[in-house]
């Protein structure tokens, strides 16, 4: 199952680039789901992303979380909810129904 959030709005002087996706998910095993992430990534069903980061759990390593940037939401919709990647990502070894897809802008940003 997928559930989608979507999240609007721009903060203090935040000028839209890209548009984001974060994309929670578990994974059976992270070095295996990687080698599958990059062979994917490498295919035409991602040629919309235009950027990545992978984070991964501290205190579940199974736990992953990607941020996906695309050029619009449009794009992030088309590319996410793609039929063909579903068999990917079963193949990657995630847990499907753990599978959380939030489209998201950046409010703000700094250090302090």
């Amino acid at each position: 199952m997928v559930v989608c959030y979507f999240v609007g709005g721009m903060g203090h002087g935040i000028k839209n680039v890209a548009f984001r996706s974060l994309i929670h998910h578990r994974v059976a095993d992270y070095d295996a789901w990687k080698i599958e992430y990059d062979r994917i990534f490498e295919m035409p069903l991602s040629s919309e992303v235009q950027t990545y980061r992978i984070w991964r759990g501290q205190d579940n390593p199974g736990l992953v979380i990607l941020e996906e940037t695309y050029e619009s939401r449009e794009a992030a919709a088309g590319a996410l909810n793609n039929p063909d990647l579903l068999p990917e990502l079963a193949k990657a070894g995630v847990e499907m129904d753990s599978v959380r897809i939030d489209y998201v802008d950046l409010m703000e940003e700094g250090s302090h």
